[in-house]
């Protein structure tokens, strides 16, 4: 008996339960969201803010479209540098010494102050290059301390073998500049790199605090 009557009792349940459920009040329906969030300008300057001053729209949509033209080039650099099997930083290197280094090299802060980074970083980077075979190191005659760079014969073969495709690459890239247009870019990138580098001590000021 006990074993017919335990199902039935529990079948009983599972009824009450879904009759009961089937009985509650149904949930209220949800009123709709309808906020208009408003999102604040993310700069003050009335220069970079659009129209009337109420939006910054064009300046958001500039850094964005800096960001992915800044992630492009690092990835066609970094594939031209792959063809010398170098990184990108040694391909930067390698490039400024072949253009500034004339008949008797070009000094190590010189590279540094055109790449924007520390002499020690292009020591650092160098050293590998020389080792490699792609440029020497000579002292200078003005100055008994300094270090000039200049590339070897192997050096400029390499340079050389990639300009092809470094002119291809570049006139891919800057396709739909005009000369006005180029010349008004770099003008106004060689006013930020100075804008840029000063937030960036800004930051890291603030980071160690």
């Amino acid at each position: 008996m006990a074993s017919t009557t335990r199902p039935a009792n529990r079948q009983n349940r599972q009824n009450g339960s879904v009759r009961k459920n089937r009985g509650a009040d149904p949930s209220p329906a949800r009123t709709r969201d309808t906020r208009i969030f408003r999102f604040p300008a993310t700069v003050s300057k009335p220069e970079l803010l659009d129209g009337d001053g109420s939006s910054d729209k064009t300046f958001r949509q500039f850094l964005y479209d800096f960001s992915v033209l800044g992630s492009h080039l690092e990835f066609a650099r970094a594939y031209l540098a792959s063809q010398l099997e170098l990184s990108s930083p040694q391909y930067n290197i390698l490039m400024i010494i072949a253009q500034y280094q004339g008949a008797t090299g070009v000094g190590v802060s010189e590279v540094a102050q055109h790449l924007h980074v520390s002499t020690a970083f292009v020591t650092g980077e160098g050293g590998k290059l020389e080792q490699a075979g792609l440029i020497e190191k000579r002292q200078n005659p003005k100055d008994g301390r300094g270090v000039l760079l200049r590339l070897t014969r192997q050096g400029e073969a390499h340079v050389l073998r990639i300009g092809p495709m470094r002119l291809l690459v570049n006139d891919h890239l800057f396709a739909s500049l005009s000369g006005e247009d180029f010349s008004h870019l770099a003008r106004s990138l060689a006013r930020l790199i100075d804008d840029f580098s000063n937030t960036i001590k800004m930051l890291r000021i603030m980071q160690r605090e």
